[in-house]
């Protein structure tokens, strides 16, 4: 017998509509499928941006900064080596001068 505590299962509205009893969640889980989708689409290429640009300037920036303090040695470096400042120039000119006539040379025609 059933017990007179128990409320008895009544038709609901959502049945009589032809819904599942889980139509709720079915619902939150739609709008969050959308809002994912949407996230997605906007967001997505400003995240890849500030991956780019956070690679610049901590990847780029200071090999640059290194290649222009290196520069500054050598040439101090060949002053004291060689005893002239010309003559540090010149050398440093004349292997500048050839990597860069060796890149014009290799560049694609």
């Amino acid at each position: 017998m059933a017990d007179p505590a128990e409320p008895k299962e009544e038709a609901t509205t959502a049945s009589m509509l032809g819904l599942s009893e889980d139509w709720p969640e079915q619902a939150a889980d739609t709008v969050l499928n959308a809002v994912d989708k949407v996230r997605d689409v906007t967001t997505g290429p400003v995240v890849n941006l500030s991956r780019l640009l956070a690679y610049i300037v901590f990847g780029v920036f200071p090999l640059l900064t290194v290649l222009v303090l290196g520069i500054i040695a050598s040439v101090r470096g060949l002053e004291v080596a060689t005893g002239r400042a010309w003559a540090a120039h010149g050398i440093l000119g004349l292997l500048f001068l050839s990597l860069g006539a060796f890149a014009w040379l290799r560049r694609p025609s």
